[in-house]
């Protein structure tokens, strides 16, 4: 085991923007839970994840793959967000019909974005409604929760 300082964060190599800020690295990988159903017990996972598919196209960067059950089995469908070095977002209550879109513009957003932390107020509504939960990169680990520097 290799021993740090607690205070240093350990932080993977990051592109950046034209102002220098950090962004994340890699593709951006979008993870429908193909495990969802509807109120009415019908899969609603596989028609998003078809939904996704479409919406991105040959989109240079993103990959969309299907995951069993991201256990936000009471906000179906589920979509999770992430990167090797960004941030990881979880999505609740989308249908393919208003969120694929809506996630296909965030993944754009995402890639652009400092450590892949689009602002809210940049999210379409169905994502601000719909957000489980973010979580921040692995390699954030200053003690008082700062972003690397």
């Amino acid at each position: 085991m290799v021993s740090r300082p607690t205070d240093q964060p350990i932080i993977t190599a990051v592109a950046g923007n034209a102002d220098g800020t950090p962004r994340p690295t890699g593709p951006v990988v979008i993870s429908v839970c193909v495990s969802c159903k509807s109120a009415d017990g019908a899969n609603a996972g596989t028609p998003m994840l078809d939904a996704m598919r479409a919406a991105l196209g040959d989109a240079a960067d993103v990959r969309v793959r299907p995951v069993q059950c991201l256990s936000v089995c009471k906000r179906p469908t589920t979509v999770a967000v992430s990167s090797a070095d960004g941030y990881n977002f979880v999505f609740g209550d989308l249908v393919p019909e208003t969120a694929a879109e809506a996630i296909a513009s965030f993944a754009a957003s995402y890639r652009d974005s400092p450590y892949g932390l689009v602002p809210w107020r940049q999210r379409a509504e169905v994502l601000r409604k719909g957000m489980v939960s973010r979580l921040p990169p692995l390699g954030w680990s200053p003690d008082d929760g700062r972003a690397p520097t």
